[in-house]
């Protein structure tokens, strides 16, 4: 009963990479779901937690690519790992500490795949490592907004 969110998040995932990957990148420029939804679970639960979700996310996220299945796995075990150590010694009761704690977090997994999967480093890095970290960012800004009661249905409602 326990990990049936986690399975969820796995399996938001997947669907994510096979389906909506395309359909939410605007100008090249795509979501990293798997290491947004890592380093939210590293944000707010435990060491042990944080490292297997990541490994099974790196699992899941690079099912389509075999021959760097462990690579992606342990990237984002040791991302998840890496956040929730920075989590302890930071204080996150601030809104743009976790931004940046995530910006920073994807940036180095946008460039950890980069470095894995392709020849063309230094073009690929400005076109699709900084610019998908800023896209993933404004969507874990959205989610915190939401998460920490600044943006509610209430507030919402009243604009309208």
């Amino acid at each position: 009963m326990r990990f049936i969110p986690y399975f969820l998040y796995l399996l938001l995932i997947g669907m994510h990479q096979i389906i909506w990957r395309d359909m939410t990148s605007i100008y090249g420029a795509t979501v990293n779901l798997a290491a947004l939804i890592v380093l939210g679970v590293s944000l707010y639960k435990s060491e042990v937690i944080a490292s297997w979700f990541g490994f099974a996310a790196g699992i899941v996220l690079a099912a389509g690519f075999p021959n760097v299945l462990g690579w992606h796995a342990l990237a984002l075990a040791a991302l998840g790992l890496a956040a929730y150590h920075v989590k302890e010694r930071l204080n996150l009761e601030s809104l743009y500490t976790k931004l940046l704690l995530m910006f920073v977090g994807i940036l180095l997994h946008n460039i950890l795949v980069l470095i894995i999967q392709t020849d063309r480093y230094f073009y690929q890095l400005w076109l699709d490592a900084l610019s998908g970290a800023i896209y993933t960012t404004v969507i874990a800004m959205i989610f915190f907004l939401f998460k920490e009661g600044v943006i509610t249905a209430k507030k919402i409602k009243s604009i309208f």
